[in-house]
């Protein structure tokens, strides 16, 4: 259902291209450009993105290590069940949720991808929390994404929709990381890749048992 990733600052700008779909060649075989033009964004910036990462992440004490992890990503999938006049509704609500959580001035972009499979949030922020040595804030994902966050994200996420009422937004499966929860966005579409794949053999098989009964 949603998926949480943390990357350099050398990884951003493609990312964010990558959002833009300004990337030729993509590597992601899974987008149909034919749809690229419903996708849509959810925070305004009034700007690239990539010049309001620039911006924000020149307001926020950051350690000169190439390791450091300047942004960090949650993508967050329309639930299958949900019909589809409610999706929008959907993301505007977990942009709320995690814009709350994060803080609205470190959302770079909040963008909604509808040209793949399945309908899913790309929500990017910075990793700001008060910084207690400078003053002020500094990027740290570790303190931001740290155990704590990683259990209570679902549950809290499922509580707030719960509040909403939007119908079919069930986020949180009761799945543990263990039990294969917080999968990243290439699991979830390899997946996704094998039900379809399973249930196409499973037709061929039925197809191929109703022309040996006639035959017979």
């Amino acid at each position: 259902m949603a998926s949480v990733k943390k990357m350099t600052h050398a990884a951003v700008r493609n990312l964010l291209r990558h959002h833009d779909r300004e990337i030729q060649n993509n590597s992601n075989k899974d987008i149909d450009k034919a749809r690229s033009g419903a996708n849509y964004e959810l925070m305004n910036r009034g700007m690239h993105s990539w010049d309001y990462y620039q911006q924000r992440k020149s307001e926020l004490h950051c350690y000169k290590r190439e390791d450091v992890k300047t942004m960090c990503e949650w993508v967050v999938t329309a639930p299958q069940n949900m019909p589809v006049q409610y999706q929008r509704q959907f993301f505007e609500k977990t942009v709320d949720f995690l814009n709350e959580r994060y803080g609205t001035d470190n959302c770079i972009r909040a963008t909604v991808h509808m040209d793949e499979a399945q309908a899913h949030l790309h929500y990017d922020f910075i990793p700001a929390v008060p910084d207690l040595k400078h003053g002020g804030f500094k990027i740290c994902a570790n303190d931001i994404l740290n155990r704590s966050e990683m259990r209570n994200f679902h549950p809290q996420l499922q509580k707030f929709m719960d509040e909403q009422g939007i119908p079919g937004a069930q986020v949180h499966t009761g799945v543990t990381a263990a039990q294969g929860g917080n999968r990243t966005v290439k699991e979830m579409k390899t997946e996704r890749s094998r039900e379809h794949k399973f249930s196409w053999n499973q037709y061929n098989q039925e197809k191929e048992r109703v022309r040996i009964e006639r035959e017979w």
